[in-house]
Parts: C-alpha cells; sequence; structure tokens
C-alpha cells in the first residue's frame, strides 16, 4: 500500500476534503474573511515513510514528496490545506491535522489563522529555489484571486464558506418547470421550495449569482429569503 493510500485509509481522508464550501455566506454571523489565492489547491502532508520524515504535495491529481525544511516534530501526520501558486510556492490556507490530532474540529478559523502565523515562523523555513516555501495568508502578496473565504468566529471545527470574486452570470428560465440555464453552459439545481420561488419570481432572462459545480451544474449562491 502506497503512503497516500495509508494516509486515506487511516484518516478517512482524501484530497478532496474541503474545508470550505460553496455556499452562500450566512448572514448576522461574526466572521472573518480571507482572499483565496488562484493557486491549485490540495495539501502539504507531513508525515513518515519508514521511519524517515517526509514532506507530501497531495492534489487531485497528483501525490509526491518535495522538499521541505521543517522541525521534524510535527511529522507526525499533519495536514496543511494550501494553494500552490508556484513550483516551490504554497500559500497556507488552514490545517486540518497536527500530529494525528484534527485540530480543525476544536478552534475556529481565527484561532488557527493566528496559530499558523506563530507555527510557520517557528518551525519551517526555505531555502529559496531549493526547498519549499510555506505562505502564510498574511505575508502573501494577492495580484490576483479566485474569491474570498468566510469563516465563522462562533463554532469549532465549522467550514468555511466560499464566494467567487466574479459569480454574476445569465440564466435562462426554459420552459420547463423548474428548468433554468446557466451562460448557455449547464443547468441550474433547484434543490428547495424557497430557491424554485426565489427563482419564478425573476423574469425570463436575469443575472444572478452562481458557482459551477465539478458535474457541470450549477449552484445559486445568493442569501435567498425563506418562505413564509
Amino acid at each position: 500500500m502506497s503512503l497516500a493510500s495509508k494516509l486515506l485509509t487511516h484518516y478517512d481522508w482524501t484530497p478532496n476534503y474541503r474545508l470550505v464550501l460553496r455556499k452562500p455566506v450566512p448572514t448576522g454571523l461574526e466572521m472573518t474573511k480571507v482572499p483565496q489565492s488562484n493557486g491549485i489547491s490540495g495539501w502539504i502532508v507531513l508525515t513518515y515513510d519508514n521511519a524517515i520524515p517526509v514532506c507530501l504535495w497531495i492534489s487531485a491529481q497528483e501525490c509526491r514528496k518535495i522538499p521541505l525544511i521543517v522541525d521534524e516534530r510535527l511529522c507526525g501526520d499533519t495536514f496543511f490545506k494550501v494553494e500552490k501558486v508556484g513550483l516551490l510556492d504554497f500559500v497556507v490556507a488552514d490545517i486540518w491535522m497536527y500530529n494525528s490530532n484534527c485540530v480543525f474540529a476544536c478552534s475556529t478559523f481565527q484561532q488557527r489563522y493566528e496559530w499558523l502565523a506563530h507555527l510557520l515562523k517557528t518551525f519551517v523555513f526555505c531555502v529559496p529555489g531549493v526547498t519549499a516555501r510555506l505562505i502564510h495568508k498574511s505575508d502573501y502578496d494577492f495580484k490576483t484571486t479566485k474569491g474570498y473565504e468566510y469563516h465563522t468566529n462562533e463554532t469549532p471545527g465549522k467550514q468555511g464558506y466560499f464566494e467567487d470574486l466574479f459569480q454574476m452570470f445569465k440564466v435562462v428560465s426554459l420552459n420547463i418547470s423548474d428548468c433554468f440555464e446557466v451562460n448557455g453552459k449547464g443547468y441550474l439545481k433547484v434543490p428547495d421550495l424557497k430557491t424554485s420561488d426565489y427563482l419564478r419570481s425573476k423574469p425570463k432572462e436575469f443575472e444572478a449569482r452562481c458557482s459551477q459545480n465539478e458535474d457541470g451544474s450549477w449552484t445559486l449562491t445568493e442569501n435567498i429569503p425563506d418562505v413564509d
């Protein structure tokens, strides 16, 4: 069994595991807002391979060892959620597991965000062009962004919400009930009654905030009022 397969089996985890969801941002909650880069989403995992500490870059497309200078005391299975912005440059978005302990489940994003800044400066080092560089989001120059993440500061272990930077799309009502086409490239999901009522209140063609799903369908990301 490969090293990646062992991690997947032991933690019931996959590279597609999400700490941020493409859902409408709730209102009325205290939130931390952070940008998301245009980098490739994936994970940096610090672990052991035959008693030797290693660093893995794992994404939906690949899994490989990369060079990293880090205190070995972090290598007891630590999972950083990252965005790959260069050959050896990674923006650290969050932390899920720290030495086999799921710190995500018992802390808020703001707590982890502040802790990560200290952790990276103290225990991770870089030789430019030779070893990987792990960059805290507060230290990264966001020339372009994919969108913004919103994280509640009230509930530990809560997944965040992602809002696309550019997300207004043309929606066309078709001749079939509750059937809508987005941008001429796929169909809009209508998961509940309040979404149906909201869409039916619109003209035949209108613009709305939407995000595309992995299967090619679309999800409405508007804040839809509840049905009375």
